[in-house]
């Protein structure tokens, strides 16, 4: 089928035990030798808007200039990550056998999601949700500071691999306001999924075409997905 599928991972597909305010945590203190006080909210967001907003709120000079040096901190923690999620994280219910089916029917996924590609990556593998997906056509928040060029990356990225899915070939599953909005901007196809802190009120309010409760009926996320 000639359907690109692209997952959120955070509170869509896993949840990884707050791993991510403590990996934000060590970065900063590694790089400016004190505690960080407060990170800027995160869901939805990607990595490279939430760690220019932090270091801006931590009042750091000329921030944007340290943007890539906590983004490579990141990135030498993944190993930690993995070891935290597999301890604290869990896929959501229903999440693999989701992903499991659309691979079933032929269905190109992957993922478009505010971590860092390393991050993302330890986070799948460490939930057992890694291998249903191809990870090299995804985005991630180390590509673009704005998720909505999340789905134009995404998209090259198919198209460099065999495959064209213009506009709504295109479909983006998140449970964030910000991940539905990105959807639209980039003309695709936006499905919500109320497992994250929004309610699926907040989802189709923000332009969502479908919205699911959650993954659990495999059935009825395929017909979401496949319509």
């Amino acid at each position: 089928m000639d359907l690109l599928v692209l997952w959120d991972v955070d509170g869509t597909l896993l949840n990884a035990g707050g791993v991510g305010g403590e990996l934000y945590g060590a970065v900063f203190t590694q790089l400016f030798g004190r505690t960080l006080e407060a990170h800027a909210p995160m869901a939805g967001r990607t990595d490279r808007a939430i760690i220019l907003q932090t270091l801006e709120m931590a009042g750091v000079p000329d921030p944007r200039r340290f943007v890539d040096p906590f983004i490579a901190g990141l990135t030498a923690r993944a190993p930690a990550v993995l070891e935290a999620v597999s301890l604290r994280g869990r896929a959501l219910p229903g999440a693999a056998a989701a992903l499991t089916a659309l691979a079933s029917a032929r269905v190109q996924q992957s993922v478009l999601t505010g971590n860092i590609r390393p991050v993302a990556e330890v986070k799948l593998a460490a939930v057992g949700l890694s291998d249903p997906l191809d990870l090299r056509i995804g985005a991630y928040g180390d590509d673009h500071e704005i998720r909505a060029e999340l789905v134009h990356i995404a998209r090259q990225r198919a198209a460099a691999a065999g495959g064209d899915f213009p506009g709504p070939a295109t479909v983006l599953v998140g449970d964030t306001p910000l991940d539905i909005e990105a959807a639209i901007a980039a003309g695709a196809r936006a499905v919500g999924v109320a497992t994250g802190s929004y309610p699926a009120a907040d989802l189709l309010a923000a332009g969502a075409h479908t919205v699911l409760p959650d993954l659990t009926d495999t059935r009825l996320v395929l017909t979401a997905l496949l319509s």
